[in-house]
């Protein structure tokens, strides 16, 4: 056996567990429901296994569903773009600080991330209530009349995902800025760049892998969120995460939600591999 062979085995052997687990985890999860989504639905026996196209017609034919994917599309960059803002300084002032404190100021990032995601929905409830923190302290200190509706907007579904999911944004530019040998900014500034140059031509350039990663993360777990936007956005926001819930365990049609989430899996996909293709292959760092 040659080299390169006994080195594909072993390759394949140490990758073999994970991908058992993505196979079970991951891909039998959704040929069932792609299977589920070509039954006709029957009420009170979900199905009679009788194969239709029903189920996608239903939702591709129906302008409210095309405009519940374009808004969930919509919020889902809106939280990336706001992600990336709040977090590639923040990752960069981690990146570059001396503090003896920087691997608390770290840790400090995924502090949030151990409480519950509906006690931290609720908390934010608190801020942007009626009769909230916010609206309160605005009231106290004149600037409005009467309080304003925070909750049960896209607003609030927007603030409350990118306080979520900035950790997502900030872990991988983190990891991609201390990559940044510092010797290539050093030589920058010995050739007479200024700072601004040095960030814009070297250092961010560089860091792209990290905003790719961090973005496709807080895009995906954005438009498939559901707990959040349904405790601050209520009835005013609809997301189809919430049109595949209703479907499957409220009214119990599980081929139609099953249709939902193969779609919004292949709208999901397509943006991303759009993405990709727009980035440059070696930006990607691949």
């Amino acid at each position: 056996m040659s080299d390169e062979s006994a080195a594909s085995r072993r390759t394949f052997l140490l990758t073999a567990p994970s991908l058992l687990v993505i196979l079970l985890a991951l891909a039998a999860p959704l040929a069932l429901m792609l299977v589920f989504s070509v039954w006709r639905f029957v009420p009170g026996k979900i199905t009679d296994y009788t194969l239709t196209l029903a189920n996608y017609w239903r939702f591709l034919g129906d302008g409210f569903y095309l405009k519940v994917i374009a808004d969930t599309v919509q919020l889902g960059l809106l939280v990336t773009a706001l992600s990336l803002v709040l977090g590639y300084p923040l990752a960069f002032f981690l990146a570059r600080t001396k503090s003896r404190w920087q691997p608390v100021l770290v840790y400090l990032i995924f502090v949030p991330m151990m409480i519950s995601l509906v006690v931290r929905a609720y908390g934010w409830m608190v801020l942007l209530g009626y009769n909230g923190v916010v609206n309160a302290v605005l009231l106290q200190l004149g600037v409005i009349a009467l309080p304003l509706r925070l909750l049960n907007s896209v607003h609030a579904v927007v603030l409350g995902l990118v306080e979520v999911l900035l950790p997502f944004m900030v872990v991988p530019l983190l990891a991609a800025l201390k990559d940044i040998p510092p010797s290539v900014e050093e030589a920058a500034r010995a050739l007479g760049a200024t700072p601004r140059q040095v960030f814009l031509k070297v250092t961010l350039p560089l860091s792209i892998p990290g905003m790719i990663s961090g973005s496709l993360m807080v895009f995906s777990l954005a438009i498939t969120a559901y707990a959040l936007p349904a405790l601050l956005g209520g009835a005013q926001v609809k997301m189809i995460s919430a049109i595949a819930y209703d479907a499957m365990l409220v009214s119990y049609n599980w081929p139609f939600g099953s249709a939902v989430g193969i779609i919004m899996v292949l709208v999901s996909t397509a943006l991303i591999y759009s993405y990709l293709r727009s980035v440059p292959q070696k930006a990607q760092g691949l």
